[in-house]
């Protein structure tokens, strides 16, 4: 599989601050890996994705979502035109993309984890990437359910997938957390998808530390009225580290919520773009959303892109999006110097309370330890 495009940006801007999608080469053969799994509690069942509600389809892609053409926009993600008769044929449907076809070649029938009730202890997912491999869970929280699902990720694979897809029934309160702790000679694509009913709640944090090459696609639908959407993510790239974000929130029930929070540190030689997209859709209206990414340059060689878009087919909604760029600040650099604290000692102090933030999010020891001890090495 060569040249693939993938993360690509709702609504495209101009091709040449290549911005509007990654272009991935994954030349291996995969096969199916499944994860450790912590001790379960009652409520928690595993079983396979053909007990999953048909409504599971219409859980969208970050990483494979295709651009669709505007009416006064009609290019391609590549730069060129569409033609007319093309524009009919064109659509976001992302099942013949080629990552999702790999995904359902290697995985044709996933695992469904389903939640029923409260669950006080959360679910871990421990994954050990050490050769080309794919993932793949459905996560099916039922109506007035409650739980967390944290998946680790770890490994020396030189190219690895996992897909994630959360439905969220009525009412129903799912807090996804996904750390990645990869080697840093990989390769790693990383899609999450949730759909959320009435009223549901979504929680996703999200903390990127290792790889060489890294992709992460989150696509939220907000379909029920009143449901929410909230994410955290922190990232340390360092060194000659590629990563590459795109996270889109759809909007269409109505009194609809979302509130995206990126915060991370760029070094040495390292490149990072974020594309993070509200999408207002018509019906949705009272909905309100925000987004906010800062990120912190600590090296003069780093190249940073980010995209905070907000689309609107609605007139009733209130959105606010914004980034922050910069280095360490003199007032801060001041503060700590005049207690002891040199420039570089600042530096990784301010990094690590970043992710530290994020990691204080999630409700298990063992995995902010891991961390904790990732960051140590």
């Amino acid at each position: 599989m060569k040249d693939v495009i993938i993360n690509a940006v709702p609504c495209t801007t101009w091709n040449w601050l290549k911005m509007n999608k990654d272009v991935m080469s994954l030349e291996a053969s995969f096969e199916e890996i499944t994860p450790k799994i912590s001790d379960l509690q009652k409520g928690i069942t595993f079983s396979s994705a053909k007990d999953a509600p048909n409504d599971f389809t219409q859980i969208a892609s970050g990483i494979c979502n295709v651009a669709t053409p505007k009416a006064k926009d009609n290019r391609c993600q590549d730069g060129t035109f569409f033609e007319k008769s093309e524009l009919k044929t064109t659509s976001s449907n992302a099942a013949n993309h080629p990552v999702q076809k790999l995904i359902d070649e290697v995985i044709p029938n996933p695992q469904l984890i389903t939640i029923e009730g409260k669950q006080n202890t959360p679910v871990v997912l421990n994954f050990d990437f050490t050769k080309p491999s794919v993932a793949s869970q459905y996560i099916y929280a039922k109506e007035n359910s409650e739980a967390t699902v944290i998946i680790v990720m770890k490994g020396n694979a030189p190219a690895s997938v996992i897909q994630t897809r959360i439905y969220a029934e009525d009412y129903a309160k799912i807090h996804i957390a996904k750390v990645q702790l990869m080697d840093d000679s990989t390769t790693l694509l990383d899609d999450t998808g949730i759909y959320c009913c009435d009223n549901a709640n979504a929680q996703f944090t999200q903390i990127e530390l290792g790889g060489l090459h890294n992709d992460s696609g989150l696509n939220v639908t907000l379909n029920g009225y009143q449901s929410n959407f909230k994410s955290h993510v922190a990232y340390l790239c360092a060194d000659n580290q590629f990563l590459d974000m795109n996270h889109i929130v759809n909007h269409y029930g109505k009194k609809t919520e979302c509130n995206m929070q990126v915060n991370g540190t760029l070094k040495g030689n390292a490149v990072k773009t974020y594309r993070g997209t509200i999408d207002f859709k018509n019906g949705c209206s009272g909905s309100k959303g925000n987004e906010m990414e800062e990120s912190l340059v600590l090296s003069p060689k780093v190249v940073n892109k980010s995209l905070p878009n907000i689309l609107c087919d609605e007139e009733d909604v209130e959105g606010e999006h914004g980034a922050t760029i910069g280095r360490l600040a003199s007032d801060i650099l001041f503060y700590m110097q005049s207690r002891g604290i040199s420039e570089e000692e600042a530096e990784k102090l301010m990094s690590r309370a970043k992710i530290q933030a994020a990691a204080d999010l999630i409700p298990d020891e063992k995995t902010r330890d891991l961390i904790t001890e990732y960051l140590d090495k």
